[in-house]
């Protein structure tokens, strides 16, 4: 979803602002989720999936757009290798209001 369509569908209230992250991966991917939890990453002008190398590069682009709160949705393999459901994956609300 690019930049424009993304902070529409999101003022619109249709889908909220979230981070998307792996443990022991430094890569980051920003977008939003629907209320049934489908996310949809922020592309490029090329439609090439933004990737964020910190956790502070993406809270950086959504606080560019004004954002002052998104959702975390973290997931870890170690939960799925010792049989836990995907229903144990961390999701919170952060604050990106200036500290």
């Amino acid at each position: 979803m690019r930049l424009a369509e993304f902070k529409s569908q999101i003022e619109r209230h249709s889908l909220v602002p979230t981070i998307f992250g792996y443990a022991d991966a430094n890569h980051y991917l920003v977008g939003a989720e629907d209320e049934e939890g489908n996310f949809y990453s922020l592309s490029d002008d090329n439609d090439n999936v933004k990737v964020f190398n910190s956790m502070f590069e993406a809270e950086t682009c959504l606080k560019s757009l004004g954002f002052t709160s998104a959702n975390l949705h973290f997931q870890t393999a170690y939960d799925e290798m010792i049989g836990n459901d995907k229903s144990n994956d961390t999701r919170i609300t952060i604050n990106l209001a200036e500290r």
